[in-house]
């Protein structure tokens, strides 16, 4: 006879059931109450399921357009939503597809000259407001906000902003009816590791301040590690050196179809168990191989550009940066407090890591 746990292990719908916390709850009770919502959250606590559950999976609920900051993060929103079924049309400025859908991603400067006219959307979705103080795109993020419609319904999500209570204070002041839903604690607690203390004694075959760090790091328990790199060329120089030093005694198997879409140099990459991860990769390679592989835990360590830290759709147990700084429009800029907060708030895996 069946036990009640092996019942509902032959149930896969009700699997699938997500049970959204207190705050999420209050955030979509506050949009069905027809008031804007500002959601300060950390990284990886969960802010776009309250999406998810105000359009009630996709299905038709008015029009919404959710806005990202990059347009690599909408390919991937845009099939991530199309991967469930949802009817999802996207607009990044290179790319526009049924834009007549009930869901649109999008970047925000395609939509600011529809706010601006009056035509909004019944839910506009701002992820990543922070965006607001970004000193080139700052400028078309508060017009957006400012002269959308009274009749759009505003979502802002982000976990880097240290005065959300401002933000619904200016949304009031624009006759607004603003509420901010608050939640600080993390899923899963960080701790901060020195690479000084990491003591564990390596073979001299191992060298290079990365290897070495990385390998130290690995043998100490702190992996899967996500390091950041300033730019495309330093994420895959870093990749290919660990590559080179540490020893793989364990390594992956990949099927044909992974290796198709990875391609010759990132499959054999992966076969070592390593990784890197940056926008100039096509969507299958990232979407389809390395983040799969990242989120099931069999990568040891993937390198990532600081420029896409807002789009990964993964965390792994430790973060490390390699570098203060990063090119942005042949300008080197140095990170900002948000940015980083972005790219630490990726370490700790929510049902896995304990911190």
């Amino acid at each position: 006879m069946l036990t009640l746990s092996e019942k509902f292990e032959g149930l896969p719908v009700l699997n699938q059931v997500v049970v959204p916390d207190i705050w999420q709850q209050q955030a979509v009770s506050a949009l069905r109450q027809g008031k804007d919502v500002v959601v300060h959250a950390p990284t990886g606590a969960g802010k776009t399921l309250i999406f998810e559950l105000w359009s009630n999976q996709g299905k038709k609920h008015g029009q919404a357009i959710y806005t990202v900051p990059t347009r690599a993060l909408a390919n991937d929103k845009l099939a991530e939503w199309r991967a469930r079924g949802w009817e999802v049309g996207i607009a990044t400025g290179d790319l526009a597809e049924n834009l007549d859908a009930p869901i649109i991603v999008a970047t925000l400067e395609t939509q600011k000259r529809r706010l601006i006219e009056g035509d909004g959307p019944t839910l506009l979705v701002v992820d990543e407001y922070q965006m607001l103080g970004d000193p080139d795109r700052g400028l078309n993020y508060e017009l957006a906000i400012a002269l959308a419609p009274p009749t759009t319904q505003l979502l802002l999500l982000s976990g880097s902003v240290a005065n959300p209570h401002d933000l619904v204070k200016w949304l009031r002041r624009l006759g607004r009816e603003g509420v901010l839903i608050k939640h600080d604690q993390r899923p899963v607690p960080l701790e901060e590791v020195q690479a000084n203390n990491l003591n564990f004694h390596l073979p001299s075959e191992i060298r290079g301040y990365w290897p070495r760090l990385v390998a130290k790091a690995l043998a100490e328990d702190l992996g899967p590690i996500l390091i950041f790199a300033p730019r495309r060329q330093a994420a895959e120089s870093l990749a290919a050196e660990l590559a080179r030093y540490l020893p793989t005694p364990n390594p992956l198997q990949l099927g044909p179809e992974q290796k198709l879409l990875a391609g010759e140099h990132l499959a054999k990459l992966l076969k070592s168990r390593l990784a890197f991860h940056h926008s100039g990769l096509s969507y299958g390679a990232r979407a389809g191989v390395i983040e799969p592989l990242a989120k099931a835990g069999q990568l040891r360590v993937v390198v990532a550009t600081m420029g896409l830290a807002a789009g990964i759709n993964f965390s792994l147990r430790s973060v490390a940066l390699a570098g203060d700084s990063y090119r942005r429009d042949y300008i080197e800029q140095p990170l900002k407090a948000d940015e980083i907060l972005q790219m630490f708030g990726r370490a700790g895996r929510r049902g896995i890591d304990e911190m």
